[in-house]
């Protein structure tokens, strides 16, 4: 009799699972990008909040899963959360005590009810400790299809993951930034390399689709939109236009703003990017039409949904209200005292504070001949007075380390003409543009044409950049900042990032010509990252060893003083 009956129930399933599907069928696919750690309203100190953040998202979330059920839902994350905001710094590094609870963002995953988290090259920034930790935490798929294992075993994350929901099967492939090898240093990836995502993405969505057999099939990807060719960094325009059997692709990783269809030569792939820093999702509504089990008719239209003006969701800082608290108390511990405000817009102009600031502590913690820094905060404002753990945020966003490497001179003169080249225009005429810029922001306002972050000035030596002069010939070193001569075919030691040094901005490649492959036997020491390196500099009492570093300028003055005004008003309106 048990067996008769075991025989029945096995019949009725085995019926039930192969009854032909039939009618319409619908599933909407939401998107977080590139939150960088904007988990909570506040900003911890002070009474500045963030505008947006995964308070918004939870809240809208909740509705949607209401308004069209939680069966006809799936939600992703593509990478880039772990960094930029204290609550980040906070789980990655001082919250590392696994008897203490999961790490925050797994915690918030799991409450957010994502199906998938794909991998940022930022999240690969924080070290094998923090991304392993949450590899481990995670109660769903942490995506990286490309991030192979050098031992030839696979991916080191996941490659897939397969989604039921509303009676669809649902496949996203999940692939990371493959430029990581020229952004970080080796050892915060050992054990993996990272292949280009043109070169596995058609190989694997053909073989996820034999195996899986899923109704619809996604690409998220942690890389940016391009301008349609095959870029390795920005390669989803590219994609969207030749890669076959996907039916949606979302982008990140360059903050930008996308919903649009691109026809890859059979029928629409539609392309999706949300910016960044919880500003908006991304929307994917699909609609599939099925007879005899069969897709007859698929319908697919996307949207980005702002989140501002969307209420906060008040379950979700109640719940995450005592972790919160944690990082306010951390957040607001004094680390150092300013004895005059400082702009870090100044540092575009000039010799500013600001560059005065890296650069010191680079060259002093270093003992380096040189130094090489760019702005990492376009517009930030530290008050004069006491700043905390937000303030040393706003003077040094990144995880970066402090590194030295070998250049001879010949090779820092070209370093800081490929540097200048991407910051400033060449002036025919005293009223011309000092500032790369171009019109473009949606207020009607300039922006920089090129990265701001990549803009490198240096310090220990003494030199002017003509802006009348041509790439390759504005720069004129006039010797060391002691009154010692330099030398193009010396060799001097430099400190940078680690950023910079693995190729970042391509100033050591494109600029003083050496191959990326050989980028890391130049290299001469490593040290702590930047960020511990000032937070030390400033609680041990050093900081009375910062330098006014004003030992480059825009030439003629005649020309650059009123140029530089008009491109700062242009640039920085607010700014005083």
């Amino acid at each position: 009799m048990k067996r008769l009956l075991v025989f029945f129930a096995l019949f009725a399933i085995i019926c039930s699972c192969s009854s032909p599907r039939e009618g319409k069928y619908r599933i909407c696919i939401y998107a977080t990008n590139d939150l960088h750690g904007k988990f909570f309203d506040s900003l911890y100190s002070g009474n500045k909040a963030n505008r947006v953040s995964m308070a918004n998202i939870s809240a809208y979330m909740k509705e949607r899963r209401a308004s069209d059920g939680e069966e006809n839902i799936v939600f992703l994350d593509l990478g880039d959360a772990l960094q930029g905001d204290n609550a980040s710094y906070y789980s990655n590094f001082i919250d590392t005590n696994r008897n203490d609870g999961h790490h925050l963002f797994a915690r918030i995953a799991e409450y957010m009810g994502y199906d998938a988290l794909v991998v940022g090259n930022h999240d690969i920034e924080t070290g094998h400790p923090v991304y392993d930790r949450l590899l481990d935490e995670l109660h769903v798929p942490y995506l990286a299809a490309n991030s192979l294992k050098n031992d030839g075993s696979g991916s080191y994350f996941d490659e897939y993951a397969i989604i039921r929901r509303g009676g669809l099967k649902i496949a996203v492939i999940g692939m990371t930034n493959p430029n990581i090898k020229s952004w970080l240093d080796e050892s915060l990836w050992s054990g993996m390399h990272f292949v280009e995502i043109e070169h596995l993405a058609d190989s694997l969505v053909r073989s996820v689709k034999a195996a899986e057999n899923p109704d619809v099939t996604i690409l998220a990807i942690h890389a940016g939109l391009g301008d349609g060719s095959n870029d390795l960094e920005n390669p989803a325009r590219y994609l969207a236009s030749r890669l076959q059997g996907v039916d949606v692709i979302f982008a990140a990783h360059d903050h930008q703003m996308c919903c649009e269809k691109i026809f890859n030569g059979t029928d629409s792939t539609l392309l999706l990017e949300g910016a960044c820093r919880a500003q908006y999702l991304s929307h994917a509504d699909i609609e599939l039409e099925f007879s005899a089990d069969s897709i007859v008719g698929k319908r697919i239209c996307g949207e980005l949904v702002p989140m501002e003006g969307v209420e906060k969701c008040g379950d979700y800082l109640a719940h995450f209200k005592d972790y919160f608290n944690r990082v306010k108390s951390f957040t607001n511990r004094k680390v150092g005292t300013l004895e005059k405000d400082m702009q870090t817009c100044d540092a575009y102009f000039g010799p500013s504070d600001y560059m005065s600031l890296i650069h010191s502590i680079q060259l002093n913690a270093s003992g380096a001949d040189i130094s090489f820094a760019a702005p990492l905060t376009t517009n930030g404002l530290i008050k004069a007075g006491d700043f905390d753990f937000q303030g040393l945020f706003t003077i040094y966003p990144f995880e970066n380390q402090l590194f030295v490497i070998e250049l001879d001179g010949g090779q820092i003169k070209d370093y800081l003409e490929y540097s200048y080249n991407c910051w400033i225009a060449t002036m025919k005429h005293k009223d011309d543009h000092i500032i790369n810029l171009v019109h473009d922001t949606p207020e009607g306002g300039y922006s920089f044409r090129n990265m701001p972050y990549n803009f490198d000035s240096a310090a220990n030596i003494e030199y002017e950049v003509d802006v009348r002069q041509p790439f390759g010939k504005r720069i004129a070193i006039r010797g060391m900042t002691d009154g010692r001569p330099f030398h193009a075919d010396s060799l001097y030691t430099v400190a940078l990032s680690s950023y910079r040094a693995s190729g970042g901005g391509d100033l050591l490649v494109q600029g003083a010509g050496i191959a990326a492959d050989s980028l890391s036997s130049i290299v001469v020491r490593k040290l702590d990252d930047l960020r511990t390196l000032i937070y030390n500099m400033y609680t041990s009492g050093e900081d009375k060893n910062i330098k006014d570093w004003d030992n480059w300028k825009f030439v003629p003055e005649s020309w650059t003083a009123d140029a530089l005004k008009r491109d700062k008003a242009l640039l920085f309106p607010q700014a005083r």
